[in-house]
């Protein structure tokens, strides 16, 4: 078990995955705003929760696994207090320049866009993947799958119409 005394381990591990929790937050949430808060939130439930954590080597699936919740608790959320006029923030690009791949990307479920983030961007496994979602392997790389080929079809949908 870790405790809640190694902060300074706690500060290093947590800064050095911020940018990674924020991709991942913005691939659910597809908010700037919205993505921070559940970033903040997930490391401050980590850090009153660190004494639940067995391994050290096991905090980053974790911690992702923690702000994957959160993000689903925001997403709950807003669907009961946002308003009609609030679309996806449109000031972030999740790291890729082409506007079309980000519109394509939009189309996709929160589960197929936590797994794109996660594998294309992250760099994690299926198996990993798995993991930090408490989900099959197979289940991982059918969503992957499904989400392949919703992202062609939107996309050869847009070279087709230029």
């Amino acid at each position: 078990m870790i405790n809640r005394g190694d902060d300074a381990w706690f500060s290093r591990e947590i800064e050095a995955m911020a940018p990674m929790m924020f991709r991942i937050a913005f691939a659910m949430l597809r908010n700037r705003s919205d993505s921070e808060d559940a970033a903040q939130n997930a490391v401050l439930k980590a850090y009153l929760k660190l004494d639940t954590l067995k391994e050290r080597r096991y905090f980053r699936t974790w911690m992702i696994r923690i702000l994957k919740n959160e993000c689903v608790n925001f997403t709950r959320s807003r669907r009961e207090t946002v308003g009609f006029w609030e679309q996806p923030d449109p000031g972030y690009e999740m790291t890729v320049p082409d506007p079309d791949l980000n519109r394509a990307f939009d189309t996709l479920s929160e589960d197929e866009r936590l797994a794109v983030a996660l594998y294309y961007y992250e760099g994690y496994s299926t198996r990993e993947i798995a993991k930090i979602c408490e989900a099959d392997a197979s289940t991982v790389r059918s969503r992957l799958s499904r989400a392949r080929e919703k992202l062609r079809k939107e996309l050869s949908g847009k070279e087709e119409t230029r």
